[in-house]
């Protein structure tokens, strides 16, 4: 710290950092909310926030916003076009720089030789579901994908038509640094498909959905020859004990796990594969019929590592799977157990687990208030739960959470309170933490929502949809107090009215998306693009199917 020797007062000039430094420290900030509070800070400041977005999702509302985005955001590598774009995709392409390493085009009509063309370089791209559109150049596409794109190291081709099995083999035998692949029975035989992967035995990860009839022994045979790889994504596929054996006895170095809707197997055969991996650290074992507690229990026994686990789906799951999920496995992060048999807890059983961060327990009926305040004191570092439709019995419970478990940043809680009749969700401490809130479906009132709103007073995102008590009055105290709030939705709002729609445009500069309580609104639709000027976005009829919280319209985060 320098002191200047021109005045007799002490003067503390603030030594500077290296913009390297800087830059360096803003990247691990966790919220990108954050890096728009400093692009405030000072232009300096704007300018190195600026080089930290790399990825931009393209959907025609950013079309106009396109030429300043890229002048902005020199440092951009990933382009992901929108699943809706329908747009002139040729001079879409034409403006993105050529030292792009990853595009997105799946679900649309992509002209892979001008893609070819304009990024030599590509690293990534993904083409799946591009078939679904009638197209008679498909020879033309296999031939683009075949020889144009010779540095590419990952790519999916999942329910593309291009290749037949002589050129799916010359596109593996061309692309040498092939390290990622996603391919189905769309894309080529499974015989054509286990003779290309046995061209590149450096794949790293490898996801191959088989879902007519059982998975080929020259297929296992591949995949055990494999010894780099760390991802397996079987999804949907027909597997049987002999088949997992087969891989288990490769010794695959695996990291990730996803069996996801597979049938033919049983205990045996996931038990003699878990048991050859001993590092992995994500398992998605979601829609498998035979899963139940004593497997469970048995399995996860074999899993001291495991970090992400899926069970979503599997209905004879109950309560003492997730307490052995916590006994067994001390570095778990984030237990998905949407749609199973959770219910009442028993809290001799719950062992605490500080690394718990993300817990999905939508769709279980039978959680209670006892429950939730249960997890709330044995995850004391739990960031975002999800009780969509499993908390209609709940309302102190959730509280607790807000209460006990300090660093929550987004809780779901869609139909909280729905079956009790002197259902109250008062919360009259501070959280400062809490970013993300769904209270939708439920009986909350405007006074129970002013209340919030003075506690929750960082919130950012705040859904609403179909709470039949809140009324203008309720909405304008929540903007009013929330003064970092981004998106707010009111979707069948029947006491919400769409003239608060301009309101909360001008109330709050921070708005960026806004779901209407009326979608079909005249005056909304004649002031959209004047709301979308001032940098808040209002969906349209045709918008509502996106998903609101998604991706699908992130442009403006990027662009406001």
């Amino acid at each position: 710290m320098a002191v200047s020797p021109s005045s007799s007062n002490c003067t503390f000039v603030q030594p500077e950092l290296p913009d390297e430094c800087l830059e360096s420290i803003f990247k691990h900030l966790n919220n990108p909310y954050d890096h728009e509070s400093l692009s405030l800070v000072s232009k300096h400041f704007l300018s190195l926030t600026n080089r930290i977005p790399t990825h931009l999702t393209i959907s025609e509302g950013v079309l106009p916003l396109l030429p300043a985005l890229l002048r902005r955001f020199t440092n951009l590598t990933s382009i992901k076009l929108n699943r809706k774009f329908t747009g002139d995709i040729d001079a879409l392409l034409s403006q993105i720089f050529p030292t792009l390493k990853s595009l997105n085009c799946s679900r649309t009509r992509p002209d892979l030789v001008l893609i070819a063309e304009c990024f030599p370089n590509l690293e990534e791209i993904d083409v799946s579901f591009t078939s679904e559109f009638e197209d008679t150049d498909l020879h033309v596409k296999a031939l683009a994908l075949t020889s144009g794109f010779k540095k590419l190291r990952k790519v999916d081709l999942s329910y593309t038509f291009f290749f037949k099995d002589s050129s799916l083999s010359t596109f593996f035998q061309n692309c040498v640094y092939l390290e990622a692949i996603a391919v189905d029975e769309c894309s080529a035989s499974k015989i054509a498909i286990a003779n290309a992967i046995r061209q590149r035995p450096q794949l790293r990860s490898l996801e191959v959905k088989l879902t007519r009839g059982d998975v080929t022994l020259e297929l296992i045979d591949t995949l055990a020859s494999l010894k780099f790889l760390t991802f397996l994504d079987l999804s949907g596929s027909s597997l049987s004990n002999e088949a997992l054996c087969s891989i288990a006895e490769g010794s695959l170095p695996l990291r990730e796990l996803c069996l996801d809707s597979c049938k033919g197997y049983g205990v045996g055969g996931i038990s003699c594969l878990l048991r050859k991996s001993n590092n992995l650290q994500c398992l998605d074992l979601q829609r498998t019929y035979f899963l139940n507690d004593e497997c469970v229990m048995d399995l996860f026994l074999l899993l001291g590592n495991l970090k992400v686990v899926k069970l979503s789906a599997n209905e004879k799951l109950t309560a003492l799977s997730l307490y052995a999920i916590m006994r067994n496995c001390p570095l778990i992060t984030e237990i998905r157990m949407d749609c199973t048999g959770v219910g009442k807890l028993q809290e001799d059983c719950l062992v605490v687990n500080s690394h718990l961060k993300f817990l999905y327990l939508a769709g279980n009926s039978g959680l209670d208030d006892e429950s939730v305040t249960m997890i709330a004191s044995v995850c004391p570092n739990l960031e975002m739960i999800d009780l969509t439709e499993s908390c209609r019995r709940i309302s102190k419970g959730a509280i607790d959470i807000l209460w006990r478990c300090c660093k929550v940043q987004s809780m779901d809680l869609y139909s909280i309170g729905c079956d009790l009749p002197q259902f109250q969700f008062l919360v009259n401490f501070e959280i400062p933490t809490l970013f993300v809130l769904n209270l939708s479906v439920c009986t909350i009132s405007d006074e129970e929502i002013s209340l919030l709103s003075k506690s929750c007073y960082n919130l950012k995102e705040l859904t609403l949809d179909f709470c039949d008590k809140i009324t203008d009055n309720g909405v304008k105290q929540v903007v009013k107090n929330y003064k970092q709030l981004r998106r707010i939705s009111l979707m069948c709002c029947p006491k919400v009215t769409c003239d608060v729609v301009a309101w909360m445009v001008f109330a709050r500069p921070s708005l960026r998306k806004i779901v209407p309580p009326n979608f079909d609104s005249s005056d909304i639709d004649r002031q959209r693009d004047f709301f979308l000027r001032h940098g808040c976005f209002v969906l349209r009829n045709e918008d509502a199917d996106y998903e609101f919280w998604g991706e699908d319209l992130d442009f403006l985060e990027s662009h406001c």
